[in-house]
């Protein structure tokens, strides 16, 4: 069941927006001038959004002021992650960024990437992002939306834990936050005990003993002191994309000059932000040993046991979207497993 908009939390958000001159669409659009609010999942100092605020100040500099984007994490706004593609299709915020595994709610094609055992790398993220373009481009045209060039793929997510994950059998039990409704289920299925558990309440909830585990990107589990409480990290067998959309009325109200831009400016700033994450993916285990863990390199039976443990969860995922076996179809003929 499609999930439902906050709209009271997003009533309060647009109206205090509105008051200092942020938000949406505002009068001194009129004068080919704007000043647009734009909803991001990361926080300061986070490496992504370090790189998007010079992207900001670059775009607010090459435009001579004409276009001011002022950046703010969700939860800033009284906003929720799984409300992005109604927010950016009604035009409340004209740019957003999509965290791709939080769409399930709304249209869960965006969050094939996030099924564990179908890609194993971020490079296999890419190879099923280009297979499935005509059909994601579908679903943002429906909701009215553009993606914009900051488009960028989280390598394969960390599992901190207190003892080590070698096994399958070493997940039976485990209490873990999850970020996403198929990690949830994916984890059911496993035997662990998942919890889904917003990013900013997951390393308090790990302090105080919520859960024994998280999963997300090693770099940010470690930035905000999951090692901490854990003391191993391994690897699951799965991604996650992440990119910029833009409400189709609003990019058509640009003047093109602001259009290109944005275009040359979000696109060089994805770049640089995924080779930032391509880092990350060949240097891990240094990564992990640099923050006093322990990492523990996944097994080809561990990756093997979890592809077959939860192949259902992709069938359930499949039938969840119109755009589900096709897309499937798709991704498994480009990777070369059909």
């Amino acid at each position: 069941m499609k999930r439902t908009i906050h709209r009271a939390a997003l009533t309060t958000a647009i109206t205090a927006l509105a008051a200092t001159g942020l938000g949406g669409a505002t009068a001194a659009q009129a004068a080919d001038t704007f000043k647009w609010n734009v909803p991001v999942v990361w926080t300061p100092p986070h490496n992504v959004r370090t790189e998007q605020e010079e992207f900001r100040k670059r775009v607010l500099e090459r435009s001579g002021g004409r276009l001011d984007l002022s950046l703010h994490q969700y939860g800033e706004l009284g906003l929720v992650e799984s409300d992005v593609l109604s927010l950016v299709r009604g035009g409340e915020f004209p740019v957003v960024e999509l965290d791709h595994s939080k769409t399930s709610g709304d249209e869960p094609l965006f969050t094939m990437f996030n099924l564990p055992g179908l890609v194993f790398s971020m490079k296999e993220a890419m190879i099923v992002a280009e297979a499935i373009k005509p059909l994601r481009t579908k679903a943002l045209a429906e909701r009215n939306a553009v993606e914009l060039g900051m488009v960028f793929y989280n390598p394969p997510q960390g599992i901190f834990s207190k003892e080590p994950v070698n096994t399958i059998d070493d997940l039976k039990g485990l209490s873990i936050r999850v970020y996403s409704g198929v990690l949830l289920r994916s984890f059911e299925l496993l035997g662990a005990r998942p919890q889904l558990i917003p990013w900013g309440d997951a390393p308090a909830a790990l302090l105080q003993g919520v859960v024994d585990g998280a999963i997300t990107s090693p770099s940010s589990g470690i930035k905000v002191g999951f090692g901490d409480t854990t003391k191993y990290m391994t690897v699951m067998p799965l991604a996650n994309r992440v990119s910029w959309l833009v409400n189709k009325d609003a990019w058509d109200s640009l003047p093109a000059d602001l259009q290109q831009i944005l275009t040359e400016e979000t696109k060089s700033a994805g770049d640089r932000i995924q080779a930032g994450w391509d880092a990350e993916e060949v240097g891990v285990a240094q990564l992990v040993a640099d923050a006093g863990m322990t990492f523990v390199p996944p097994t080809e039976e561990f990756q093997a046991a979890v592809t077959k443990l939860l192949r259902p969860v992709w069938d359930e995922w499949a039938a969840s979207t119109q755009y589900g076996p096709e897309a499937l179809e798709l991704a498994l003929k480009a990777l070369g497993r059909n």
